[in-house]
């Protein structure tokens, strides 16, 4: 005879607001992320059925460059299941965000590769998939800017992360306590990771954020 060795599902959800970052980590906190009131992940949501839950309130899926492409243009946007699981998906840059450039992007710069935006293109396949989907105001990404020394958005500029825009976009949608696992700030040459990380540990000395650390509980 054997004895199931699995913990019993929450019995409630707890009050918190969890950030799942996309950092490798090897603690599992699966339990205590189904039990939040609120899991918000973004892009390939690592840990996503194991070390970090299978609850997704919030999915964030980039919108522009590379990623957006490959996953419209080979049917993966919907295959997923960090996808299929989660309650609402939130596309981080609004098309409007190119307006916000001193001057506005040209219609030549909005069809470069990396600059296409590819929010309506997404938004129909998901919504075709029977997902809820939403576009987040261009103005958040105009608040991530200037978390990481932008006063606007510059042609070649550095780019906010999607951990970030998704981090200040539950600080306007949340008095709840946010947990964060899971970010290493690094990665992606193109983000500017210094700056993140100092704004995400302001945040933690002010205590509005919890950070656990990749390695330990």
């Amino acid at each position: 005879m054997t004895t199931d060795q699995t913990d019993p599902p929450p019995s409630k959800l707890e009050p918190a607001v969890w950030l799942i970052g996309n950092a490798p980590v090897a603690e599992d906190r699966s339990r205590a992320i189904d039990g939040a009131e609120v899991v918000v992940r973004f892009n390939n949501a690592f840990g996503f059925g194991g070390v970090n839950g299978a609850r997704t309130t919030h999915l964030f899926l980039i919108n522009c460059g590379g990623q957006a492409r490959e996953w419209l243009g080979n049917a993966q946007l919907t295959e997923g299941a960090a996808v299929r699981g989660a309650d609402d998906i939130l596309l981080p840059i609004h098309p409007a965000k190119d307006d916000l450039y001193r001057p506005p992007l040209t219609e030549a710069e909005r069809h470069e590769p990396d600059a296409v935006n590819m929010a309506h293109a997404m938004t129909l396949m998901l919504r075709g998939a029977g997902k809820r989907v939403g576009i987040l105001p261009p103005e958040l990404f105009l608040k991530a800017c200037r978390v990481i020394g932008y006063e606007r958005p510059e042609r070649g500029m550095a780019a906010p992360s999607t951990g970030l825009i998704a981090l200040l976009w539950a600080l306007e949608n949340f008095d709840l306590p946010i947990v964060a696992t899971g970010f290493g700030f690094d990665g992606w040459p193109g983000h500017r990771w210094v700056a993140e990380r100092a704004f995400f540990e302001t945040l933690r000395d002010e205590g509005r954020l919890l950070i656990h650390p990749l390695d330990q509980g």
